[in-house]
């Protein structure tokens, strides 16, 4: 699944859609955003190319730039069944996409019988193989405790990055690994496994829950990863595929609304060399 996402992610070509994405990104943003004001005589020292410039030198961050950032920047999603209707959907295709991998990988690799399976036909495999688990496999260790921990954990994401509870998205993630991949298309390979049973949902929606935290903090650090955007888009594709390809083709994440009112420097007079303070309303839906 991840090589067909990755290829995928990075050939869409639009690098400038993702979740949340707004006018405003930066602190920087707040003060230019910002209407300059001039009263009495300051009105006859006005330079206001200078006083974007000054004002950038001289002022610094206020409390409630840097409490506007952080919040406006917070990964909260609004509850949004449809979209977890259009990431199921995802998932589903690239699931079969997937199988078209792993069947091109060496037997030795998935374990795969694939002489059998063309000689007994798929239908006739999958309810034998149905009849037969689930059984212990002899899987290695990438594909029980790597890929089946991760896929787990895109399904929670899927459920979670769509404003769903811990507990919905984990159901979600547990009727994803059993139903539809376990029981259903990798059934028509293999017998059902214990591991993948009880590692993939489990251990998987452990893992979405702590990927859900790291993908807030990314996106508070404006997507970035060791200050690089690039390492940054790319650890919240793998974190959350599929959220981040519907937000590349242009379903967007809807947060909560948030207001907030503060007292901030909205101009600067060159003669007191003081800030003007002004009331300001932020309201982002």
């Amino acid at each position: 699944m991840l090589p067909f996402l990755i290829v995928v992610f990075l050939g869409s070509g639009n690098f400038g859609l993702f979740a949340q994405k707004d006018s405003i990104v930066s602190k920087q943003d707040v003060f230019y955003h910002t209407k300059p004001i001039q009263i009495e005589n300051n009105l006859l020292l006005f330079d206001s190319t200078r006083q974007y410039e000054d004002i950038y030198q001289i002022l610094l961050p206020t409390q409630f730039t840097k409490n506007y950032n952080y919040k406006y920047l917070t990964y909260d999603p609004i509850r949004d069944p449809r979209r977890l209707v259009y990431n199921t959907g995802l998932c589903f295709g690239a699931s079969l996409l997937d199988f078209a991998f792993l069947w091109s990988l060496p037997e030795e690799s998935t374990q795969w019988d694939k002489e059998k399976i063309r000689k007994e036909g798929l239908i006739k495999q999958w309810s034998n193989n149905l009849d037969a688990g689930p059984v212990w496999d002899e899987d290695g260790f990438f594909f029980n405790w790597i890929t089946h921990p991760w896929a787990g954990a895109v399904y929670y994401m899927n459920a979670r990055g769509s404003g769903f509870k811990r507990w919905e998205s984990f159901v979600y993630s547990t009727l994803m690994s059993t139903l539809f991949w376990e029981y259903g298309v990798e059934s028509f390979i293999e017998i059902p496994s214990w591991q993948d049973l009880i590692i993939t949902p489990i251990i998987g929606s452990f893992i979405g829950e702590v990927f859900f935290i790291w993908k807030g903090k990314i996106i508070r650090n404006e997507r970035h990863v060791l200050n690089s955007y690039f390492l940054g888009r790319i650890t919240l594709f793998v974190m959350d595929p599929f959220n981040e390809l519907l937000d590349i083709f242009g379903y967007k994440t809807k947060n909560k609304k948030q207001t907030y009112t503060a007292i901030v420097p909205i101009s600067y007079d060159y003669h007191s060399k003081k800030p003007i303070l002004g009331i300001q309303v932020v309201h982002h839906f």
